[in-house]
């Protein structure tokens, strides 16, 4: 899965947090079989839910790519891929890595 947060590939302790970018932490988590690096496991959290409920909300399989811009205290705007289909939308997340806000965006 390509990963790119606020603009750069990210989803390797070299390039950074799959969610949001930081190079600090050692934590590794697998999301669709791929394994990914994340600052912290609330990273981790909030990432495999985002990927989940794109998957529910599309019937996907799985993303084969996600953007995501923003941060924790605005929130993301995300654009997801798979086999050349798109799907937009914005998360926010809670302080236990839950989604508090997911809006689609069209």
């Amino acid at each position: 899965m390509k990963v790119i947060v606020n603009g750069k590939e990210a989803g390797t302790k070299e390039k950074g947090c799959a969610l949001c970018g930081a190079t600090w932490g050692e934590y590794y988590g697998e999301v669709d079989g791929e394994e990914l690096f994340f600052c912290c496991n609330y990273c981790y959290l909030g990432f495999k839910n985002i990927i989940d409920e794109v998957k529910r909300r599309t019937g996907w399989g799985r993303v084969d790519e996600i953007q995501l811009n923003g941060n924790y205290y605005t929130g993301r705007t995300c654009v997801a891929k798979y086999q050349g289909r798109e799907y937009k939308f914005y998360v926010k997340f809670n302080d236990e890595a839950e989604i508090e806000t997911f809006r689609e965006i069209t």
